[in-house]
């Protein structure tokens, strides 16, 4: 019977792309097992985080780290449980319309032979110490004590030249945005007559910069995902201004459409504007 259900909730997962699979539906208490979770990059907005456990019950003894490739993204668990019965994992939640079928475990105690007696665990024995023990430790002092007499002579002997330490620059991410706003304004690319290819660099600028800005996915989304994702962290202007962009350059891009001047001067000023109203205040500022 838990062989047909683990079939059945395997065959409801295979059916989406989000899954969420375990190496067994039954195990023995602290047999440690992986629990895998999957789903498409384009249907994910949000990731479940946990911290100790997944369930009451259910503990995390190791996550990896999140993997991604072009359009899948997964991550895996290790976890165990330390009491007999069985454990019903809800389905994990992707976005609205995403989310994975739970998952039954089973976990049943260790079971003794009849009549098997409960012994004392064994002293471990003294055994002699021989030559093969003793002269690896007296070749570690010999070589130790030459480490020491050699670094006083040569080195320590010696001034010893400062190390500098130079602090790794962290480039703020309207910084890197402006900047390539800039070289791509110079490139004079649309003036040359490839409109497309300017206003797909565009928006790979400003997808880039709202990533590491705002911390979501957002080379892997669709305007109108982008547009969900923002519109409770920016001023309605500001969407308006950033959809406008986008969806101007989603029409250059897949409809070959091809804006006028203005408009393509018009995307690139609403392309810095969007970075210098949005980006990290300072301290000091």
């Amino acid at each position: 019977m838990k062989k047909l259900l683990l079939i059945l909730l395997l065959s409801s997962n295979m059916l989406f792309s989000q899954t969420a699979s375990v190496d067994t539906d039954s195990i023995l208490i602290g047999q440690q097992i992986n629990l895998t979770i999957t789903n498409e990059i384009n249907k994910t907005n949000i990731w479940p985080i946990y911290n100790d456990t997944i369930i009451n019950g259910i503990e995390i003894i190791n996550s990896s780290s999140i993997d991604t490739t072009d359009k899948i993204i997964s991550q895996t668990f290790t976890i165990t449980a330390w009491d007999s019965g069985s454990y019903y994992i809800p389905p994990i939640q992707f976005s609205k319309n995403s989310k994975t079928a739970g998952i039954l475990l089973n976990v049943s105690d260790v079971i003794l032979e009849d009549g098997a007696e409960l012994k004392d665990i064994k002293q471990p024995m003294n055994a002699p110490i021989g030559w093969s023990e003793i002269w690896p430790w007296l070749l570690g002092i010999i070589i130790v004590a030459l480490i020491i007499i050699i670094l006083k002579q040569y080195v320590f002997g010696k001034k010893q030249n400062k190390i500098k330490i130079v602090p790794k620059v962290i480039i703020p991410a309207d910084v890197i945005a402006l900047n390539e706003l800039n070289k791509l304004e110079k490139a004079k690319i649309w003036q040359a007559g490839d409109i497309k290819k300017y206003h797909t660099k565009l928006s790979e600028i400003i997808r880039r910069y709202a990533e590491i800005r705002f911390k979501f996915i957002a080379l892997e989304l669709t305007t109108d995902e982008i547009i969900e994702n923002l519109k409770n962290k920016l001023s309605t202007e500001q969407i308006r201004n950033i959809k406008l962009l986008l969806q101007r350059a989603d029409l250059a891009k897949f409809a070959k459409s091809e804006p006028i001047n203005i408009e393509n001067t018009e995307s690139m000023q609403l392309a810095k504007g969007f970075v210098f109203s949005t980006k990290e205040k300072k301290e000091n500022e």
